[in-house]
């Protein structure tokens, strides 16, 4: 069968933003025979579930299920000592709540501007997941166990190959990488699907996650910045741009597409899709926090060198805060 399979990972909040994205996914991919979308449930109310249900109701080839996050919440390990949403760890379970071959994990936040056909079909070449690089500074690489020269994914978009990753032990692992980090570990979920599985990524088109920095700073910025040794041409990012398959819209300096303050090059198509919901379109007041605004300012008013001594001096803050947890 012409089966695509999905997993959104979201709580009550978040599910208004689930909503568009998954508008957004039916919408665009009509051709398939079934779409099978998994969501794990953090809490979400029955009537939020309705509606998340009335909507893939008016496709014919769409199914939801729901999977608590009850059954997973006892795998995290106790040590974990972020505030860190924790179900934002629940993607690392994903082979206990789908039995398929396959699967596709796509972050809320998003939105799926075409078919996910090509991305669906992408070859992983023996890899476990495909993802797309996301741009870390080097110390943060370093803190996983990864070096200058290897590519570190954002996890907001994940192609799974669930043989491969039952065949690796991953989540046993994943477990084993949170305790030996003793609860610790910079960026979360990404960080230790990067640490654990960072010889078995297949690094894929950035027009595969469209991310908020690809509208603004161009490639050789990127890697100047975050002394990124391989990283993605400017001809690569900017086919991203034009032609974005999933859009992740990061905070960055355009703020979320859901707050009336947002600049993102793309927010009206968060809004279009989440038009075409049972949801009610409701858009807060929050602003972008002072210090994103006076990066913001220095990024677009001075020399790219003045902004990314700026960025040099803020990298030491974090580094220290990072190595004192």
């Amino acid at each position: 069968m012409n089966e695509l399979n999905v997993l959104y990972t979201t709580d009550e909040f978040y599910s208004q933003h689930a909503a568009a994205s998954i508008y957004s996914l039916l919408n665009t991919n009509k051709d398939f025979d079934k779409i099978n979308i998994y969501i794990i449930d953090d809490d979400i109310k029955k009537e939020t579930k309705d509606k998340l249900q009335a909507l893939a109701n008016d496709f014919n080839n769409a199914v939801i299920i729901f999977y608590p996050f009850e059954k997973i919440r006892e795998k995290i390990p106790a040590k974990d000592k972020s505030s860190f949403a924790k179900v934002g760890y629940a993607r690392l379970f994903v082979s206990e709540m789908c039995d398929k071959d396959r699967i596709l994990y796509i972050d809320s936040d998003t939105v799926i501007n075409t078919s996910l056909r090509e991305l669906w079909e992408y070859d992983l070449e023996g890899k476990v997941l495909g993802g797309v690089q996301d741009n870390p500074a080097l110390f943060t690489l370093k803190t996983v166990g990864l070096a200058s020269n290897d590519r570190y994914i954002n996890s907001g978009v994940l192609l799974i190959d669930l043989n491969k990753w039952r065949e690796f032990n991953t989540e046993e692992k994943f477990i084993a990488f949170i305790d030996k980090h003793k609860g610790f570990v910079t960026h979360h979920d990404q960080g230790i699907i990067n640490g654990v599985l960072k010889d078995n990524i297949k690094i894929l088109p950035p027009k595969f996650n469209t991310m908020s920095q690809f509208f603004d700073t161009k490639a050789n910025q990127i890697k100047s910045l975050y002394d990124i040794e391989n990283y993605y041409t400017q001809k690569e990012l900017d086919e991203a741009v034009e032609n974005p398959v999933i859009i992740h819209y990061l905070t960055k300096f355009y703020n979320r597409p859901w707050f009336k303050s947002c600049t993102h090059p793309l927010k009206d198509l968060y809004i279009k899709n989440l038009e075409k919901t049972p949801f009610e379109v409701k858009l807060s007041d929050g602003e972008l926090p002072v210090k994103i605004k006076l990066r913001k300012f220095i990024f677009t008013r001075f020399p790219f060198f003045i902004y990314a001594f700026c960025e040099r001096i803020l990298d030491i803050k974090r580094k220290i805060n990072i190595y004192k947890n």
